[in-house]
């Protein structure tokens, strides 16, 4: 199940009974997986999809499920999926944190404490697939491998809980109980941040704290309503009622609704760009007007860096951000994805309107100046140049059309640089 729909042109007539839309959906070759620009990257994916997996099957064959355990089961789920649905809204646009559940997290957790493991796996399960069909969908490998991550790290929690003895969760909480759990807590948030920051890169602190408040507080909440599904079933609506309050202020930062500026550019950070665009994507309609992403990556940006010191390539980048605010509309989203990168949303937008706009910015960075020290010969300048990747937004997927995007880059940068380069539709 790892890849993603990507639509598939050509092949054979399909069959009667299998729309054609089904048979480009899962077209293997055609998966978004495994056009990631590292191959490091897909296999480590695929690799965690695979042991979550062998881990699930042992873990369920040594541990078997109990029947006196589906009645927990059933509160659990039923808590989860309504505690989802009252909290959809906010979690569309939440900012993206390492533990994907979100909302669903303490019902995963408080799954981990008082379940086998095989239940406890149907849980993350089952909470993906409601976030796909309900909530928002992402690129399908980074769906599976999100469900993966928080598996595995739930089995990992629970195989410490059975190693120390305290699992199921009795009625009485004595202060070595309640240690332990946290410090199981503190192994499933541990073994999740390990895994999706190895498959995506570290954080700069300042991102990652708030999302890491956010995973913390809705980890330990798992712990009233472990307690409870066991011991105090009805409390269980009153505390998923609270659940909801913590989700939905979102700990003051750790929503996507909250906007931050990059201090170097005056532009969207990563975060708040891509929580921006989304919420704008849904705010048009997945298959509304066209809208289209531009991708920039300064031409040669670290030599020059390297050659006139940080200061000047920071001058560089203000120059830059500058230029992109004035070459778009006010509606446009503008934001910083990389060190030397930017993004741009452009909703109602055609792939060729935007190729047009593209060149625009291009032809307009490649005259923009920026002064050096003046020396005994007068003043002197240094400018850049951008390689651009334009990718329309047909299917509503932003990390598709992102990774259409990034290619098109490549290709720019491939056939030398400083050029403007559309992605194809489909690709």
């Amino acid at each position: 199940m790892v890849g993603d729909s990507v639509a598939a042109g050509g092949g054979r007539r399909p069959g009667r009974f299998l729309p054609a839309v089904v048979l480009r959906r899962w077209a293997l070759r055609r998966w978004a997986l495994w056009r990631l620009p590292r191959r490091g990257q897909v296999l480590y994916l695929v690799a965690i999809d695979v042991l979550a997996v062998a881990a699930t099957v042992l873990a369920a064959l040594r541990f078997p499920p109990l029947a006196t355990m589906l009645a927990p089961f059933a509160l659990l789920l039923g808590g989860m999926l309504v505690s989802a649905e009252l909290a959809r809204g906010v979690e569309r646009h939440r900012e993206e944190t390492l533990l994907g559940p979100g909302v669903d997290t303490p019902w995963i957790f408080a799954g981990v404490l008082v379940l086998r493991p095989g239940l406890a796996v149907a849980l993350v399960v089952l909470s993906a697939l409601h976030q796909w069909f309900r909530v928002r969908r992402r690129p399908v490998y980074r769906q599976v491998f999100g469900a993966a991550a928080t598996a595995l790290a739930g089995l990992v929690a629970g195989a410490f809980l059975t190693a120390t003895h305290v699992r199921p969760l009795g009625e009485v909480l004595d202060a070595r109980t309640v240690v332990l759990l946290t410090v199981a807590g503190v192994v499933f948030l541990a073994v999740n941040a390990a895994l999706v920051t190895a498959a995506d890169g570290p954080r700069s602190p300042r991102e990652a704290l708030p999302g890491h408040a956010f995973d913390a507080a809705m980890t330990a909440s798992a712990l009233p309503l472990a307690w409870a599904a066991g011991a105090a079933p009805l409390l269980v609506p009153l505390l998923a009622g609270a659940t909801v309050v913590l989700h939905r202020g979102g700990l003051g930062r750790g929503r996507r609704d909250h906007v931050t500026l990059d201090p170097g550019t005056g532009v969207l950070t990563a975060a708040s760009w891509r929580g921006a665009a989304e919420a704008e994507l849904d705010r048009l309609g997945r298959h509304g007007p066209g809208q289209a992403v531009l991708l920039l990556d300064l031409d040669h940006f670290r030599q020059l860096n390297d050659r006139y010191g940080a200061r000047i390539g920071d001058a560089v980048l203000r120059a830059v951000a500058d230029t992109l605010r004035d070459e778009v509309r006010a509606a446009d989203l503008v934001g910083r994805s990389g060190g030397e990168e930017f993004a741009v949303l452009l909703p109602g937008t055609g792939r060729f309107d935007a190729m047009a706009i593209a060149e625009r910015i291009r032809l307009k960075v490649a005259s923009t100046l920026v002064a050096l020290k003046a020396s005994g010969d007068g003043p002197q300048f240094v400018g850049v140049t951008v390689s651009i990747g334009v990718a329309g937004c047909a299917d509503g997927l932003l990390a598709d059309t992102l990774l259409a995007a990034e290619a098109a880059v490549l290709r720019a940068k491939a056939a030398g640089r400083n050029r403007t380069i559309c992605a194809e539709p489909g690709s």
